[in-house]
C-alpha cells in the first residue's frame, strides 16, 4: 500500500511541473450533505463549503475553508466552522477529468436536534472533477470525518461522511 502511494505521489510530482506554472491554486464552492450520528441514528444535514488554496510545490496545495451546516435546507440552527486543508491536485487531465485528494483539520459546529455541538475534526477524502473550460472544474467529492473533544454523553457519534458537488476555479498565474 505504501509503495503504491509513493509511486502515485512520484508520478504526480513528475507530471506536474510543466503545468504547475499555469495556475497558482484554486477557489471552490461545494454544497451537499453531511451525516451526523445522533443517539445511534444517522441524520443527514445540508452543508455548503467555500475554500481557497495555493500551490506549495508541484501538485500540493495548502489553504483554508469555511463551511455552514444546518438541520435542514431552511438553515435552521445554522452552524459554522472552518479549517485548513492540504490537497494533492495533480495536473493529470485524462479526457478532461481532474482528480484530487485532501486531508483537513478543522474546528466545526455540528447541528443536532438537541442543539449545536462544537468539535475538532480531521477529514480525509477526495474527488473527481471535469474541466469544462477556462479553468472551471465541476467536482464531486466524498470525505470521511472523525470528531474529537465531544461531550461525554455519547449523543453524537465520533465520525461521519460528507458528500458534495460544486466547482473549483484554477487561479491563473
Amino acid at each position: 500500500m505504501r509503495r503504491h502511494l509513493a509511486s502515485l505521489l512520484l508520478v504526480s510530482a513528475l507530471s506536474s511541473p510543466a503545468v504547475a506554472a499555469a495556475d497558482i491554486g484554486h477557489v471552490g464552492l461545494v454544497a451537499g450533505a453531511m451525516t451526523v450520528e445522533e443517539s445511534n441514528q444517522t441524520q443527514v444535514r445540508p452543508r455548503i463549503r467555500t475554500e481557497v488554496a495555493f500551490r506549495l510545490w508541484g501538485p500540493f496545495e495548502l489553504g483554508g475553508y469555511v463551511q455552514l451546516a444546518a438541520l435542514d435546507i431552511l438553515a435552521e440552527q445554522a452552524s459554522f466552522g472552518g479549517g485548513v486543508l492540504l490537497q494533492l491536485r495533480p495536473d493529470i487531465n485524462f479526457l478532461g477529468f481532474v482528480p484530487h485528494a485532501e486531508v483537513a483539520g478543522s474546528r466545526i459546529t455540528l447541528p443536532t436536534s438537541a442543539g449545536r455541538v462544537d468539535t475538532w475534526a480531521l477529514s480525509v477524502g477526495g474527488g473527481l472533477g471535469y474541466e469544462v473550460g477556462a479553468g472551471f472544474v465541476l467536482e464531486a467529492r466524498v470525505h470521511h470525518q472523525w470528531y474529537f473533544d465531544l461531550p461525554d454523553d455519547g449523543a453524537v457519534g465520533v465520525d461521519g461522511w460528507t458528500f458534495s458537488g460544486g466547482f473549483a476555479y484554477r487561479l491563473p498565474s
